[in-house]
């Protein structure tokens, strides 16, 4: 039987090599400029070079993460909106963290995998596995009127505005009411217009 530490060593050896420093994995900062309406970073491919990426893959992160289209020129990427070098940076280093650096022990020897409908993030230094989780942006809800256009509402008149307009209130939403200039007269009145907190309406019979 072979003594241990040659077996040990055979071990090793079979590893894939590892990065033993993290000073070593430096994502270069992206070289932008602008080109009428379009971002240009100058040295995509040389980034994504460095992350072990594929550059469709980078350049779709960070087209759907700006809100824009983005195109690849290779050895540039073009995102068509004018963007600023920070939010492209910063945008650069969150798909490192997510599609790159192992959270186990923080390396960046790793790659993507396909199992199903699921990617995961599999690192060749320590051997750990973490799915990658796709974020979901959610819209905040737009806060819904009391009043809708085309609408007839029952209103009482509180005020009159500058322009001789009927002042109602429904709900807290304040109401103009074209037609109406009677302070406490209540009248039937159409909505013709929904703007921000406010809504415009003419007098019905």
């Amino acid at each position: 039987m072979e003594p241990y530490p040659v077996m040990l060593e055979r071990t090793r050896s079979k590893l894939p090599p590892v990065r033993t420093g993290g000073e070593r994995f430096q994502v270069p900062e992206p070289d932008v400029m602008s080109d009428g309406r379009s971002t240009v970073i100058r040295n995509f491919q040389e980034i994504a070079g460095v992350l072990r990426r594929e550059p469709e893959h980078l350049i779709g992160y960070l087209a759907k993460e700006s809100g824009c289209p983005g195109v690849l020129d290779l050895p540039r990427g073009v995102l068509k909106s004018r963007l600023a070098k920070e939010p492209i940076a910063a945008r650069i280093r969150e798909y490192t963290a997510k599609y790159v650096i192992c959270s186990e022990c923080k390396r960046p020897d790793t790659h993507l995998k396909k199992e199903g409908r699921l990617t995961l993030l599999v690192c060749e230094a320590c051997g750990a596995q973490r799915p990658v989780t796709v974020r979901r942006v959610v819209e905040p809800e737009k806060p819904r009127t009391p009043v809708s256009v085309g609408e007839v509402y029952r209103l009482t008149i509180e005020d009159i505005g500058r322009r001789g307009d009927g002042v109602a209130k429904k709900d807290g939403f304040v109401i103009f009411v074209t037609g109406a200039n009677q302070r406490g007269a209540t009248v039937n009145a159409k909505v013709t217009k929904v703007l921000g907190n406010n809504a415009y309406a003419v007098v019905q019979p």
